[in-house]
């Protein structure tokens, strides 16, 4: 899941941008990717309050994944990890589909020339 604003936000130049966005879109045609953007219209969501990964164990255990400028932290404490997947809940409802991600992708890549 992604914010709109790292598809505009202009990081080594319109050339880089479109390449890098146009790799984005392709990669997401495989079967096992799945990227949904979160539009700029929704305003403020759960996902502003940082990155974070939900990782399952080959024992179907989940982790917890925060990061930060200073460090990262691994949490595996039963609320921490149902808070998380909250977040994540509440991220994913606020997306576009995987289709009209792609499509957007595709056209801010097209606007980076």
């Amino acid at each position: 899941m992604l914010d709109e604003a790292v598809l505009r936000r202009p990081v080594g130049g319109p050339v880089v941008m479109r390449e890098q966005l146009l790799a984005l879109a392709e990669a997401s045609t495989r079967p096992h990717i799945r990227i949904h953007v979160v539009p700029s219209t929704v305003g403020e969501y759960a996902g502003l309050n940082g990155p974070f990964i939900i990782a399952t164990a080959s024992d179907h255990r989940l982790a917890g994944y925060l990061d930060n400028q200073l460090q990262g932290q691994v949490v595996s404490e039963q609320a921490e990890i149902a808070a998380i997947l909250a977040a994540w809940e509440n991220v994913r409802g606020e997306t576009l589909s995987h289709w009209q991600s792609v499509d957007l992708i595709r056209e801010v890549a097209q606007s980076w020339q």
